[in-house]
């Protein structure tokens, strides 16, 4: 990994990692990273194009997040989110902001998800259903289609 070589090569630094939920490499290698890398992740700030692009319900897995620490990364839908955070400071998280992680699966459709978190989404498939449950949403899109 490219980051891994920045990482190594700055190992004094810190750095604020910035993207979204459909990058699914991403949403491994960014807590992978904090773990890796102790003290050299700042911030991971997250935006979650689920909840704001009605185009974009792509489905994306919480589960490297668990065991981190809650108050290194976030979660948002707007710009605004990010807002006021002393970033430098080491404040990374909004506490207006829910952040409902399940630490599995999210994003699927019909509000379902496959994690035992803090949801308010209900864990119906199960993690070893979670393709059957995208499958099926494929069905029933194409149905209405």
């Amino acid at each position: 990994y490219l980051l891994d070589k920045i990482f190594e090569t700055y190992p004094e630094r810190q750095f604020v990692l910035v993207a979204d939920t459909t990058n699914s490499d991403v949403m491994k290698a960014y807590p992978q990273l904090t773990k890796d890398f102790p003290g050299q992740v700042q911030c991971i700030f997250l935006r979650n194009t689920s909840a704001t692009d009605d185009g974009n319900r792509f489905p994306y897995d919480t589960r490297g997040f668990e065991g981190l620490d809650k108050n290194t990364y976030m979660f948002f839908t707007v710009p605004d989110d990010l807002t006021n955070l002393d970033i430098a400071g080491g404040q990374c998280l909004n506490e207006s902001v829910a952040q409902n992680l399940t630490f599995g699966y999210q994003g699927l459709p019909f509000g379902l998800s496959t994690g035992d978190g803090d949801s308010a989404a209900p864990s119906f498939f199960g993690e070893k259903n979670a393709w059957m449950a995208l499958f099926l949403a494929g069905l029933v899109s194409a149905w209405f289609v």
